[in-house]
């Protein structure tokens, strides 16, 4: 379902589409990391046409840099050019799909790998604080939050294999897909608690083949229910 911002409600007020602007360079920057969450978290959906107009209002900045991000977001494929005053989020069709997880398998799997050896037991417990708020969210139609929290436990993991570059490609890849409608499908999160769990257990055993193929069955689930909420 379409979402559409309210007068008091904007790309960069919402949760979890936030963008800290003193970590970016220019204006350009902030707007097109701005509009890649807006995208993954649902506020464009694949094929809607957004105007520079309604950016512009969205982020609270001039169109100048709008104009700027969208021909970034556009050269990597992320939108396209509709118009000469707008965009479309570009559509996302099973082949596509498949080929974004198909990606984050590689990139991932790697990232535990690296980051299996630096995670100590105070991460291990965060990781289950985390877990534990999204299992109590089970019942909840608070798909902003849920959200919020899937990719908070999901970066500590992928944070500490100290790979910026590898952790940037990673959240890249997870951008060009809104998983507002994943969070919808019955029964979706309370097996993502469950993998987490797996997941964290693996960490305490401290077995590494375990965690890579507690997250590969995590993603490879992912895909399955990600191919169900395409039309």
């Amino acid at each position: 379902m379409q979402r559409s911002p309210t007068k008091k409600e904007s790309v960069t007020d919402r949760p979890d589409m936030a963008a800290d602007r003193a970590k970016f360079f220019t204006k350009r920057e902030f707007a097109a990391e701005a509009i890649r969450n807006a995208i993954e978290n649902g506020f464009y959906q694949p094929g809607e046409v957004v105007s520079q107009r309604r950016l512009s209002e969205d982020l609270s900045l001039s169109v100048t840099p709008i104009r700027e991000a969208i021909i970034q977001l556009a050269a990597i494929g992320l939108v396209e050019r509709h118009s000469h005053h707008s965009i479309k989020v570009k559509d996302v069709d099973a082949v596509r799909l498949s080929n974004m997880y198909q990606v984050r398998m590689m990139l991932e799997l790697e990232a535990v790998r690296l980051a299996f050896k630096r995670i100590k037991k105070p991460t291990i417990e965060e990781l289950k604080r985390i877990n534990g708020q999204l299992k109590q969210l089970i019942k909840s139609p608070e798909l902003e939050k849920i959200n919020s929290l899937d990719r908070q436990f999901h970066y500590v993991v992928f944070s500490h294999a100290d790979n910026e570059a590898l952790t940037s490609c990673i959240e890249f890849i997870k951008s060009s897909f809104s998983f507002y409608a994943l969070w919808s499908r019955k029964g979706r999160l309370a097996l993502s608690v469950a993998e987490h769990a797996e997941f964290i257990a693996k960490l305490e055993s401290a077995d590494l083949k375990g965690c890579i193929e507690a997250h590969r069955r995590h993603l490879e689930s992912g895909l399955k229910a990600a191919l169900t909420t395409l039309p």
